[in-house]
């Protein structure tokens, strides 16, 4: 079920807590104290969780939910029996920052997001999905492996005032959000829809999926499409980048290439855009 941040019973009538300090050294370096709130300490079926405000401009932010920590969220896991899980889906990366940056002033090159429908792969937390639902007037599907992931992108679209549908439905309106588990391994069947732009942040960190994303994306687009994923520019694994370039041209892709970020800061950040249309 993913309930609406509103039903979530709050650990603490006020917004102090004893677990403030640890909250902000964690994950929400760049979130003030006060603008952090403890929705749950964690069930059987949820993580701890807060809601917090993250920035997008000067004058724009979001409010996010999403667990305190990837600390937090590990103890969590090992505390339910799921050893195996990744909780790196638990906070915001710089390289997510990096390409929200990008989409809030329609800045993507040679990809407009305006009024299309975008999928985010490796959503984790949706931040760039939330910032093209936002700013552009997306209708973006978030996808993930972990049902918790998209769990809390879901439930932070409803907290910034965004409508939540169906994968099914959401081609019948004219913005909103929806959420799907997908597996790079098994995308068949998955999406109910095509979609006209995919967009991802910290996907290819290792080689052995590279051309298992390359082939999502190409399943997710169908016939005609744009991908852009943002990444580090110094590789997590060598080589990946270009593994996922080749599948992707293998595909039929028209174009892939990459292109240094405008306005990235240290550690720098690349974007790899892949064109399944002639431009």
């Amino acid at each position: 079920a993913l309930a609406a941040p509103c039903n979530w019973v709050r650990c603490s009538p006020t917004r102090r807590t004893i677990n403030r300090g640890r909250v902000c050294v964690r994950a929400l370096e760049d979130v003030e104290d006060d603008d952090v709130l403890w929705l749950t300490s964690g069930t059987s079926r949820l993580p701890p969780l807060v809601e917090a405000t993250f920035p997008l401009q000067q004058s724009t932010s979001l409010r996010i939910v999403k667990p305190p920590g990837v600390d937090e969220l590990w103890e969590w896991y090992e505390k339910v029996g799921y050893d195996d899980s990744d909780p790196s889906w638990g906070r915001v990366w710089k390289t997510a920052s990096d390409l929200s940056a990008l989409v809030l002033p329609g800045a993507l090159p040679a990809c407009c997001l305006r009024g299309k429908t975008v999928v985010e792969v490796g959503c984790g937390l949706g931040f760039v999905g939330l910032a093209a639902a936002m700013t552009q007037g997306s209708r973006v599907i978030f996808c993930d492996r972990e049902p918790l992931a998209i769990h809390c992108a879901l439930s932070s679209a409803q907290l910034n005032g965004l409508e939540v549908h169906s994968v099914e439905d959401i081609s019948k309106s004219s913005q909103g959000v929806a959420g799907a588990v997908l597996d790079w391994a098994s995308p068949l069947h998955t999406l109910a829809q095509s979609a006209d732009v995919v967009l991802g942040a910290d996907c290819l960190y290792d080689p052995a999926t590279a051309a298992m994303l390359a082939n999502t994306c190409k399943h997710v687009l169908g016939e005609d499409g744009v991908v852009v994923i943002c990444e580090p520019e110094l590789e997590r694994a060598k080589g990946t980048y270009s593994k996922f370039l080749e599948a992707a041209k293998m595909l039929g892709a028209a174009s892939a290439e990459i292109f240094p970020h405008p306005d990235s800061d240290e550690p720098r950040s690349i974007l790899l855009r892949v064109s399944w249309k002639s431009l």
